[in-house]
């Protein structure tokens, strides 16, 4: 393989790993507002119960005082619990990382870029001129200690994939229809976990004994 083609190859995996690691970016930043919408939003719905349950539960001991109590305790406990392990991923922070290193991979590749276009198409270049920019460019990924998820690079080559990079034999890797269901699949990986907590929580509270306020304590 000719040193030049080497480099057009360089430069195309250059691409598509920024392309791959700013998708994930995008994840997870995604999935780092919707945690802290959803949390605050939790932390109200709290709030929200205690309100109620003076309000509409001013006998201890009834069906829904005792529901709403034990409503509000697992709901603060699973609001710690979650809060610590949203605190531990440091999705944005990985998502900074991720959104650095695609920059510097973008500048590797607009180098390339103009690079081989400046060369001449017989131009030979030596093995070691090859083996510096492949150095440079994992040297750059390695400066990121978190890699981008194989749907990440799946989206960006559907997105892509017009490019003459991707088209082999005049066939596309992905249509229309597959690009939009990675698209759609990229936004629900963010979002099923909490999505699945704000139904357990909206069903729970569908499911209070609103008209139970009879007390369940024996009378003295």
């Amino acid at each position: 393989m000719k040193m030049l083609t080497i480099l057009e190859k360089l430069k195309k995996d250059a691409w598509r790993t920024a392309g791959a690691r700013y998708n994930a970016a995008r994840r997870l930043k995604r999935r780092d507002l919707f945690a802290t919408i959803s949390l605050s939003a939790f932390s109200a719905i709290g709030v929200g119960l205690a309100v109620a349950q003076n309000v509409y539960s001013p006998t201890p001991g009834s069906s829904l005082d005792n529901y709403l109590t034990i409503l509000s305790v697992c709901l603060s406990v699973f609001l710690l619990v979650i809060s610590l392990v949203e605190w531990g991923s440091a999705n944005s922070v990985m998502a900074d990382r991720l959104h650095q290193n695609a920059e510097e991979l973008s500048a590797f590749w607009r180098r390339l870029e103009v690079k081989i276009h400046g060369l001449k198409p017989d131009t030979e270049i030596s093995p070691d001129d090859a083996l510096t920019h492949l150095k440079e460019y994992e040297e750059i990924k390695a400066r990121c200690s978190v890699n981008h998820a194989p749907l990440d690079d799946k989206l960006f080559v559907a997105t892509q994939r017009h490019a003459a990079e991707f088209v082999r034999d005049g066939k596309q890797p992905y249509n229309w229809i597959e690009q939009h269901w990675l698209a759609l699949r990229a936004v629900f990986s963010s979002t099923w976990y909490f999505v699945l907590l704000w139904l357990i929580i909206v069903a729970l509270i569908y499911l209070t004994p609103w008209n139970q306020v009879t007390s369940s304590s024996p009378m003295a």
